[in-house]
Parts: C-alpha cells; sequence; structure tokens
C-alpha cells in the first residue's frame, strides 16, 4: 500500500486528511497543533513529529498551508528527507510562481510537484465534494488521480506547468470574491425598497445575475444569519496574491483594487476573526448609516 503524507491540519486539511483515512489509505501526517494530529490519529491516521519525518514515511505527500511562506519554510524541511520517485501535491491557495520554484528545488531531488489548489471551502472538505485544479507532469498526475476520489467531487488537470492550477484557484477566488461584494450591494439597494433577501436570490439564481454567492453563500448562509466559514483574513491574502500575479505578469486588474479595498475596509470593522460574510453586514451598516461609508469609490 503506498503511504500518503499530509502537512497541514487546518480547517481544510484536516477534513480532507481524514477522508484520505476513511477511504482506507495510510495517512501519516503532521502539523504544528498537536490537537489536530491526535484528531487524524483517532480516526486512524499516524501522526509524525516534524515535516521532514512525513517525508521520509511517505510516498505522495500533500501540502495545505496557509500560504506561499508557509510552503517554502515545509519544503525546506521536505528537502532533508524527500526520496526520489516521490510526489509533492500542493493544495495551499499559493503564488504560482512559488510553485514553479518549488518544483525546480525538489526536481534535483528526484521528487516531482503537482499543484492542486482545491474550491468548496470547509463544508465541501468535510462531505469530500472539492474542487481540485491539477497542474504539472500530467503522468504524475494520472498516476495519483485515484487519490484525489477521497475529498473531491471534480477534478480538473489545468496542464503541464505546476504553477497554473494555483493561478486558476486564484481566478476563481477573484470571481467569486467579486461576486459577493456585488451581491451584498445589489441585495443592500433591494432591501432598502423593502425587498426580501430570499425573493431577490431566487430571482437572480435563475436569471443573468446568477453566480455562487446568490446560489448558495446568501440563501444558505447570510439569509439565516450563519457564517461561511471563510475567514476575512484569508479572503484579504487571496486578492493579495492575485494583485502580485496580476503585477508580475503587467496585467492590470482594476476591479481587483476595488475588492481588496472593500474587504480590507470590512476586516477593519470586524477584526480578523470577521467571516467573508461580514462583507454583507458592512454594506448594511453603510446603508443605514451605522458604519462608515468608503471615501474613494470602492
Amino acid at each position: 500500500m503506498v503511504t500518503l503524507g499530509f502537512i497541514g491540519l487546518g480547517h481544510m486539511g484536516g477534513p480532507m486528511a481524514t477522508q484520505l483515512v476513511r477511504d482506507g489509505h495510510d495517512v501519516v501526517v503532521f502539523d504544528r497543533d498537536s490537537e489536530a494530529i491526535e484528531a487524524i490519529e483517532t480516526a486512524g491516521g499516524t501522526g509524525a513529529d516534524s515535516a521532514a519525518a512525513v517525508g521520509t514515511a511517505a510516498e505522495i505527500i500533500y501540502l495545505s498551508l496557509p500560504g506561499p511562506e508557509e510552503v517554502k519554510t515545509v519544503v525546506s524541511e521536505l528537502e532533508k528527507s524527500i526520496e526520489p520517485g516521490s510526489v509533492v501535491v500542493d493544495m495551499t491557495t499559493s503564488r504560482p510562481e512559488t510553485t514553479e520554484t518549488v518544483a525546480e528545488r525538489l526536481a534535483s531531488h528526484g521528487a516531482t510537484v503537482l499543484g492542486s489548489p482545491v474550491s468548496g471551502g470547509t463544508s465541501g472538505a468535510a462531505d469530500g465534494t472539492l474542487t481540485a485544479m491539477v497542474s504539472g507532469d500530467r503522468a504524475t498526475f494520472e498516476a495519483t488521480r485515484e487519490y484525489f476520489d477521497a475529498f473531491t467531487a471534480n477534478v480538473f488537470y489545468v496542464g503541464p506547468d505546476p504553477g497554473h492550477g494555483h493561478a486558476v484557484k486564484l481566478l476563481n477566488n477573484y470571481l467569486s470574491n467579486t461576486a459577493l461584494i456585488a451581491t451584498s450591494e445589489a441585495v443592500v439597494l433591494g432591501q432598502q425598497i423593502g425587498i426580501d433577501i430570499e425573493t431577490m436570490c431566487e430571482i437572480f439564481s435563475v436569471s443573468s445575475g446568477r453566480n455562487s454567492a446568490t446560489e448558495k453563500k446568501f440563501p444558505d448562509a447570510i439569509a439565516q444569519g450563519r457564517d461561511v466559514g471563510f475567514a476575512l483574513e484569508l479572503m484579504e491574502k487571496d486578492t493579495r496574491l492575485l494583485l502580485e500575479f496580476a503585477e508580475d505578469k503587467q496585467v492590470p486588474l482594476l476591479v481587483a483594487n476595488v475588492v481588496r479595498s472593500q474587504i480590507g475596509r470590512t476586516r477593519t470593522r470586524y477584526d480578523d476573526s470577521g467571516d467573508m460574510t461580514d462583507i454583507y453586514e458592512y454594506i448594511s451598516e453603510v446603508a443605514t448609516g451605522a458604519g462608515t461609508p468608503p471615501s474613494d469609490g470602492g
């Protein structure tokens, strides 16, 4: 049996690692949080005391980390122990150029990197219904394809460049974040004249204005006063990574700057513990005069 490694057991990584264990795979895990390791051990996995130990034990190693800097740190540890022929699958929301650099570094140790960020949120991770955007060597993807089935409902092969999967993820999150902000503004305006959220979202979701916010975030969470489970801090981080990527490629993204500004204002209002649904709450406050309106039209 192939031994799988998993490094990073947070809100996304923990459920994904659990799904791999439940699917019958031999899984060795590491996280700085010992309780997160214990949770996977309880499910039937094996805990390790370092990222390097995972590199020694596993043939296929999954990464689910906060961002590109953490990926670089973990890869520095893996370089000490990773075996030739190993595969590293980076599911972190990261910069494409970071993935490309990591792939070059690990290639010198005989390892192959697949860039494979995922989308679907914490509920998708828990349900095993995520979407994976995989890029890198096609033969390596095909050889590891079966393991994605444990935690995904959709798997797309993006192309041979290891960074292209992460590029698509940043673009996807940009569209999702923009849709949430625009939908919040539309809904708040509609509420001001007495139209309820449910009616608006039901109409929007079968009309040309439909998007992930009208179809899911508003009816499933916001209209019921619940969080989506994605922090404003991460929302802003993803937008920053997108803008860095666009700047590197010299492609101006005018709307993305407005999106980042709105997220920043909401984060200032609700701090790092805020959920992405607070975007709607903040826009509602501004509309009713309870909050501070934007000063630059954003």
